[in-house]
């Protein structure tokens, strides 16, 4: 029986990701086990409370642990990758753990990493104008991991760093390995610990403190998918791996045309603020005193939104917040069959569940924290 690593299971994507797999009723997967790697006992526990005999638990202390990670991975024939895409150095080492599994002539393994579009975006606010293209991941599957080296000799961006490292390690020792290039994830996610995407709600806070949207060009953009048709991606690539005779190998493309869109709808970032507005509006959390009686969208320095939205990382916020990356996501549904179930209807409605949240308290900061008051 294949035996199966997960990183970042108490994550948002990998925690959803683990329980879909859980779920999943097909015979190559109902019976499996899955490993994980854990920071704590008590993260160890409530996994074992919820999953019983179907996950095991190995504590780890990250990504930086290169001999553990390298030790750790010779042991698997899949590695399931969500944890963070942007330390180099221990995504490559399960990638060279696994190829000591090739050395030794066992079945060929597999990394399925998770990474970010923003790997191939411009920089349009400090950087001359590039041209800019949709990419498609099957027409394209030969220039993309070599615009990203192009882009990366020019300025390294570790997440984007960590792509090239894992896939080119990948194809030079044997290993197969694919990496999801995921748009902006939204929507509740399944797992036990973190539930909350990204953008949505860094946006609806920003919203709510400051009773107006925010923009930093017209045309920046971002697609878009929901965290649980994300997740069978993955399941879909495990099935695959087990089920195939082949294992996979030459039917999934991998190594260095091992880039996988995820890719569902598409939308501006304008557009997203104009959506929080939208629902703070209708709910009457906005206007309050103090903020717009109307709605705004208010152009912003980059400096403003890297700190408040990225840690102070301008790079990040400019690729993320400024950026153009457009991709289609073909070989998912070409090779797997995967077929998204939450589409527009989704896409809407997900703004509205995340202001629900927001003042339920069920995301990283408060309501009160958001409008400066405190509870009584």
């Amino acid at each position: 029986m294949s035996k199966i690593l997960i990183t970042g299971a108490t994550g948002y994507v990998g925690g959803t990701v683990l329980s879909q797999l859980l779920a999943c009723t097909a015979p190559s997967v109902k019976d499996l086990t899955f490993s994980l790697l854990i920071r704590n006992d008590a993260q160890a526990q409530k996994l074992k409370d919820a999953y019983g005999s179907r996950i095991n638990t190995i504590k780890w202390s990250g990504l930086n642990d290169t001999a553990f990670i390298e030790e750790t991975a010779s042991n698997y024939d899949i590695i399931i990758n969500t944890g963070s895409g942007f330390i180099p150095e221990g995504a490559i080492a399960f990638v060279n753990g696994l190829a000591r599994r090739v050395k030794a002539g066992k079945p060929t393994p597999w990394m399925l990493h998770l990474s970010g579009c923003t790997n191939l975006s411009d920089r349009p606010l400090t950087q001359p104008p590039i041209p800019l293209r949709e990419w498609n991941d099957e027409l394209d599957s030969a220039e993309i991991l070599e615009r990203m080296k192009a882009l990366d000799e020019k300025e390294p961006y570790s997440q984007r760093t960590t792509e090239i490292g894992v896939l080119e390690a990948a194809a030079a020792s044997g290993v197969q390995a694919v990496s999801i290039n995921a748009p902006c994830i939204f929507g509740e996610g399944a797992g036990l610990f973190n539930r909350q995407g990204l953008v949505i709600p860094l946006i609806m806070m920003y919203v709510i403190q400051h009773g107006y949207g925010w923009k930093l060009n017209e045309t920046a953009n971002f697609d878009w998918v929901h965290v649980l048709d994300l997740a069978d991606i993955y399941v879909l690539l495990v099935r695959a791996i087990l089920e195939r005779e082949d294992r996979g190998v030459g039917y999934i493309s991998s190594g260095k045309r091992g880039v996988f869109f995820a890719a569902v709808g598409r939308t501006l970032i304008k557009e997203i603020n104009q959506r929080c507005l939208d629902a703070a509006f209708a709910d009457g959390v906005l206007p309050r005193d103090g903020t717009p009686k109307q709605k705004e969208i208010r152009l912003v320095p980059l400096e403003e939104i890297a700190d408040k939205l990225t840690a102070g990382r301008s790079d990040i916020a400019e690729r993320g917040w400024g950026g153009h990356k457009a991709t289609k996501a073909v070989l998912a549904r070409k090779l797997l069959g995967w077929e998204p179930k939450r589409l527009q209807e989704a896409w809407e409605k997900d703004f509205h569940d995340e202001l629900v949240a927001l003042k339920e308290n069920r995301r990283m900061v408060t309501m009160e924290s958001c409008i400066g008051a405190t509870k009584r």
